[in-house]
């Protein structure tokens, strides 16, 4: 008779992340188990980076996959763990788990990138029918100030909000989109009288001096902002090197309707305003040098890291193994399925959204 290899699992939870709720973690756990022979270790995390503690030497020859149940911060983590804060000095990936992702945060942005439902119980069953399969596909990895990212990097408007909700969160105020918003208003208005001035080299070249916004990006799309996706580089691939996005003003009308159109909005203004006269926008980079004359602050996917005058940020291509499609997430699906909706919808989605979350935990906690 023969019997089925034994997969093993090493799960991680956060516990704390947006949509983790314990009749979540039933079904989630249900899913994982419709996996033959897939035995399953799981460890919450306690504490900030207790994941990348967690999972640090952790070998294909110790486990088969890692799944990462949180959001973006605990995946970061959990990639950080997994290449040792290193992609270029780190085991390859063919030596390490496959990272399987159940998106339970806020954004949830790898996993949108990767095509993955955002709902954690419908990604779960359909993590697990990948798993069934053995599909897995690499994926790149950044690296910037000695640590890992799979999302983006950025100093400018993305930074100064992420420094604000992560001093909210650190006091207690739960993250969501509807805090971020005002955190986007007020960072846009502090650019209006006191903009940045990034100057930017990629592989080499000098493309842009006195930019008020700089992101580099691994994945597309990308944000903090639910069903309103950012776009700066459609055709980006999370599989190949990185994309550069900036725009060399964001005063004025002008400056709104760009900042409008990399969520889907007034699109059909770029022309006549001439936006794209504005952007400077490179795919499939290997290096970005990011330089400023006065400190300012610097985010990874989603994390406020510090104050920064220079930044030198790098690739790894085929990093890590995930489970996911070989095919991408491309701006075309993108397109089709998020960006023609009218911006209106995709506001009351988030909305609906929002109150089904509240009314899941209160149930919970019934």
């Amino acid at each position: 008779m023969h019997y089925p290899e034994r997969v093993r699992a090493l799960l991680i939870s956060n516990p704390n992340s947006t949509t983790n709720t314990p009749a979540a973690m039933k079904d989630i756990v249900v899913a994982l188990r419709s996996v033959e022979s897939l035995t399953i270790k799981a460890v919450f995390t306690a504490y900030k980076g207790h994941a990348a503690d967690i999972v640090s030497g952790v070998t294909a020859e110790d486990f088969d996959y890692i799944v990462c149940l949180g959001g973006d911060g605990t995946v970061n983590e959990t990639v950080n763990g997994m290449l040792d804060s290193d992609p270029f000095r780190s085991r390859p990936a063919r030596k390490l788990p496959t990272l399987a992702i159940i998106p339970t945060g806020s954004a949830n942005v790898l996993a949108g990138s990767l095509g993955l439902p955002r709902n954690p119980v419908d990604a779960a069953w359909y993590v697990a029918g990948l798993m069934r399969k053995g599909v897995s596909s690499t994926i790149s990895v950044g690296h910037a100030a000695n640590r890992c990212f799979v999302v983006n990097a950025g100093v400018g408007i993305d930074a100064e909000v992420i420094a604000t909700m992560d001093r909210l969160r650190s006091g207690g105020t739960r993250a969501s989109y509807f805090r971020y918003l005002p955190e986007v208003y007020r960072a846009w208005r502090g650019l209006q009288t006191k903009p940045p001035r990034i100057e930017v080299t990629v592989d080499g070249k000098q493309l842009g001096h006195d930019l008020p916004i700089a992101i580099v990006s691994n994945a597309n799309p990308w944000t903090f902002l639910g069903d309103l996706p950012i776009v700066t580089n459609p055709n980006l691939s999370v599989r190949g090197g990185l994309g550069f996005y900036g725009v060399t003003s964001l005063t004025g009308v002008v400056g709104l309707i760009a900042a409008a159109n990399l969520t889907g909005a007034l699109t059909g203004l770029r022309e006549p305003f001439r936006i794209p006269e504005r952007e400077i926008r490179v795919d499939d980079a290997s290096e970005v040098r990011l330089e400023t004359a006065r400190p300012l602050k610097f985010q990874l996917d989603g994390e406020y890291i510090d104050l920064r005058t220079s930044l030198s940020i790098r690739v790894k291509e085929s990093a890590i193994r995930v489970v996911a499609l070989a095919d991408d997430y491309t701006a075309a699906r993108f397109t089709k399925t998020v960006a023609s909706r009218p911006v209106e919808e995709r506001l009351l989605n988030m909305f609906g959204k929002r109150l089904m979350d509240r009314l899941r935990r209160r149930n919970a906690n019934a």
